[in-house]
């Protein structure tokens, strides 16, 4: 069983890689101006209750993700991926949330949605914690 302690030490690595990358990133390309946009908006980690695993996923557009089966009908469920509604300003599937269960769901076929765990919501350019969005309220109301 994931803990919540491991979600969240799963979100510190990946902010701190992000970091890494980022600064990379830039130190390889002195003479171009960089911008906040280097960093992904929001990073989280999803676990599975029944094997411990972790899977740690950012936001990203998700125009050419293949979202396995449960994931994309609860996100279909609300309006097209890659659209917005009016009751969240966030594109619908380009949520870090989406991102890291649709891992959990890819290496745990069959899982059930109501074992899906979630760290907090992090902006990885300020590691501060943010609340989750409609979308992702309604997407994993079982567990959010």
């Amino acid at each position: 069983m994931a803990t919540q302690r491991a979600l969240e030490h799963c979100v510190s690595d990946a902010i701190q890689e992000i970091k890494r990358q980022v600064r990379r990133i830039r130190q390889s390309h002195p003479n171009v101006k960089h911008r906040i946009q280097d960093y992904p908006a929001m990073v989280v980690a999803c676990g599975y209750k029944r094997s411990g695993a972790v899977f740690w996923g950012q936001s990203a557009s998700p125009v050419n993700l293949q979202y396995e089966q449960p994931i994309k009908k609860r996100l279909e469920a609300l309006a097209p991926i890659g659209e917005k509604r009016k009751e969240c300003n966030n594109v619908i599937g380009a949520c870090a949330e989406p991102h890291a269960a649709n891992q959990v769901v890819k290496t745990f076929p069959g899982c059930n949605m109501k074992e899906l765990q979630f760290s907090s919501a992090y902006r990885p350019r300020t590691a501060q914690r943010k609340k989750y969005c409609q979308n992702c309220k309604e997407t994993f109301y079982e567990v959010l």
